[in-house]
């Protein structure tokens, strides 16, 4: 109790004004904040930007290898036209979002965005996690077009589908539901929105906090805030282990009631009721936190600061490999992760982010002697980041030999280039 630590801990965690602290969102309410940042003339103060995101991602998404849209349909005519360059240099400053457009709510996919002056539309289906249904998918594209075929407005429009999932992955799957008309997207093209907010409010634009919340929560990047949280609360489990568990293993209801049924006071308890985000966030981080240490524990000649613990998942930079490190980050890593409900059985993957390489050049040399450990990185050469997946289901001994095994194998690598 006494540890400065504890202390800067409670006071990141303390619930401002950012109302998704407080609340869990809908489905619905999902779409309902993409709406407004999508809105060009909403109060965010992005304009058009988030939307531009969203479409360049899409662009790059679209003419990469992986994509599975067909030519022939609106779709891929549309990303055809509409590239990266030309997004980055066109307005859309006129365009709107609408939740129906014409159809039942029963028929309608998430999310409508329309621009007048470029003349098109996106039919943005969203999923967290869940699978997109065929069928469904299919139903939405017969829908709009025959509202479309129907109205003299629309008719000159270009139909764009977008099926978007927070839990996307672009190696996990090697087919999707109605892919040579719909686009699959994940959330990662929020995280540009993140940082760009997140200027927005260090320069006094209070209304950019929203979206820098949301984003947040719906991408892997994290706020200098929340990262200063991570590292404490990495560090408190590591120092005070016994004292950790304590303050993570009762549940909030469990602590209220045991503190009303204790004839005795107990600072402990009420500490834990004064400080719920605090501690709601070591709860969070005890697993990994526990992983963590098995790791270190496991390959003894890493150093701490190469395994980065996060809320649900941490990052291991393979030894040797932190001299790539720029901007804080590294380009190759290894990322833990849980694979089941219960959080006992663990996903291992080897990541490579060209964008944390120091140039171009050294980012393909890095992806080049993955690929001679590992031959699938060298697919999809057009992407800036690949994840390759090495194991799933894993119980938390089998993770610790892999690691260890892929630790071994990955470190003599950067004394070879």
């Amino acid at each position: 109790m006494a540890d400065p630590q504890l202390v800067e801990l409670c006071e990141l965690q303390r619930t401002g004004d950012e109302v998704l602290d407080v609340i869990s969102l809908t489905e619905n309410q999902h779409s309902d904040i993409l709406a407004w940042m999508f809105d060009t003339r909403e109060g965010h103060g992005q304009g058009d930007e988030i939307l531009r995101d969203l479409l360049i991602h899409a662009s790059i998404q679209a003419a990469s290898e992986s994509s599975q849209l067909d030519g022939r349909y609106s779709t891929a005519k549309f990303f055809a036209y509409w590239t990266p360059s030309r997004i980055r240099t066109a307005s859309f400053g006129g365009a709107f979002t609408a939740r129906e457009l014409g159809i039942a709510a029963s028929e309608r996919v998430d999310l409508f965005v329309i621009d007048a002056q470029n003349k098109f539309v996106l039919l943005i289906e969203n999923k967290a996690g869940a699978v997109h249904s065929e069928k469904q998918l299919n139903l939405y594209r017969d829908n709009f077009s025959k509202v479309v075929s129907g109205n003299p407005i629309l008719r000159d429009y270009a139909q764009v589908y977008l099926a978007l999932d927070r839990k996307y992955e672009n190696d996990e799957a090697t087919s999707r539901p109605c892919s040579s008309t719909w686009l699959h997207l994940g959330y990662e093209w929020l995280q540009t929105s993140a940082k760009r907010a997140l200027m927005h409010v260090q320069r006094g634009n209070s209304a950019a906090r929203l979206v820098v919340s949301y984003c947040n929560r719906q991408t892997e990047w994290e706020s200098p805030a929340n990262v200063a949280s991570l590292k404490i609360a990495a560090s408190l489990h590591r120092t005070y282990p016994e004292a950790m568990r304590f303050l993570s293993d009762l549940t909030p209801k469990r602590t209220e009631r045991v503190w009303l049924e204790n004839r005795k006071e107990n600072l402990n308890l009420l500490f834990l009721l004064q400080n719920k985000s605090a501690i709601a966030l070591l709860r969070e981080t005890k697993g990994m936190a526990s992983v963590k240490a098995a790791i270190l524990e496991a390959i003894p000649a890493l150093p701490n600061e190469s395994v980065f613990l996060k809320r649900k998942r941490l990052d291991v930079c393979p030894s040797g490999w932190e001299r790539f490190e720029t901007d804080g980050w590294w380009p190759v890593f290894m990322n833990v992760r849980y694979s089941d409900s219960e959080r006992t059985k663990f996903t291992l993957s080897l990541c490579w982010n060209g964008k944390h390489a120091s140039t171009l050049e050294e980012a393909e040399v890095l992806r080049k002697q993955l690929a001679i450990l590992e031959p699938r990185f060298s697919t999809h050469i057009d992407s800036s980041r690949r994840r390759v997946y090495l194991q799933h289901g894993m119980t938390l001994s089998q993770l610790l030999k892999l690691v260890s095994e892929m630790n071994s194998k990955l470190k003599n690598v950067p004394s070879h280039m």
